[in-house]
This record gives structure tokens, C-alpha cells and sequence, in this order.
């Protein structure tokens, strides 16, 4: 004979808790931490707002790792962007209030990151003139722009070839 199991009754599974990871109290493998960013700005404030070798090359080492990000990795002009953001820091790193302050990392990389997304929206009005022109040579503009101009949204068969607007003299 076989043992059934009844299907009223039900194995009792030990419960498992979740036990969080204490928090680092090392800086260990960080790249660049506030503890060598403060000192930096506030050398570099005081010999009369000149950017050192060290923190030029901590504010490159924010923006390059900050563009291999999951938003901003997969663009073909990545490097385009890092250059453009790191003009940006360069330029403006003695903004930095280590008065009222004391997390300089957090503030540089919100700058970059406004700098990367500045730098997306040039882009995006560069393909839009591009896609203007093509529209105005005959030829077909990309998707993108084909999905973001329509009047309804929905794209149709009709609309895959878009025809230059009529021009007046």
C-alpha cells in the first residue's frame, strides 16, 4: 500500500528572516569619498579658487563612473557626454558650499547628472532638426520622430512615409 497525504495537511516551513547588511564603516574601495573632496575644495577656495591636479582628477573619476550608470551607458556619444559634463564641473566646482555642506560627492554628482541630461535634450533638438530637413528634402525622419510629431499618437500604415509640408512662396 501507498501512503497518501492528506491535502489537509500542510508541512510546516521554517520561516527565514531577512537580516540586513551592517553598513560599511570603512570607506574601502570607494573611489573618491567627502573625506578627500572637503579638504580639496577648501585647499584649492583658499589659494584663490584654483582647481589642483587631485581634485580635477577626483571630479573625472565622479563623472566616468557615474556614466557607465544603467541611464546613460547604452548612448553612442557616452564620451561626448563625460566631456561635456566634466567642462561643466571644471568650470563651476568652486560653487560647492563646504560652509553649510559636508557632502561635496552628492553635490558633484547631481551636477553631472544635470549635465548628462542638458547635454541628451542638445541631442535631441540636433535629431529634430535633422528630421526637419529630411522631412523638408522628401526623405523619411527616423521613428522617433515620426512617433513624437503624429496627431494621434497611433502610427498607421499611411504615415510611414511622411511627406515634406507644402511650401508657399
Amino acid at each position: 500500500m501507498t501512503d497518501k497525504i492528506s491535502p489537509k495537511l500542510k508541512v510546516a516551513k521554517p520561516k527565514t528572516t531577512r537580516t540586513k547588511r551592517p553598513r560599511a564603516t570603512t570607506s574601502d574601495g570607494h573611489y573618491v569619498t567627502n573625506d578627500y573632496l572637503l579638504p580639496l575644495i577648501i585647499e584649492g577656495k583658499a589659494a584663490g579658487n584654483v582647481l589642483s591636479d587631485k581634485l580635477a582628477e577626483a571630479l573625472m573619476l565622479i563623472v566616468q563612473r557615474y556614466s557607465f550608470s544603467a541611464n546613460f551607458v547604452g548612448y553612442s556619444f557616452r564620451e561626448d557626454m563625460v566631456s561635456f559634463a566634466l567642462v561643466n564641473l571644471c568650470a563651476n566646482w568652486w560653487k560647492f558650499d563646504e560652509a553649510n555642506y559636508s557632502n561635496p560627492f552628492a553635490y558633484y554628482t547631481q551636477a553631472a547628472f544635470n549635465s548628462f541630461l542638458q547635454f541628451l535634450a542638445s541631442e535631441q533638438k540636433q535629431r529634430d532638426r535633422r528630421d526637419r530637413l529630411l522631412i523638408a528634402m522628401g526623405a523619411n525622419p527616423s521613428y522617433g520622430y515620426t512617433d513624437r510629431h503624429s496627431t494621434n499618437g497611433v502610427r498607421t500604415s499611411d504615415e510611414t512615409a511622411f511627406r515634406a509640408p507644402r511650401m508657399e512662396d
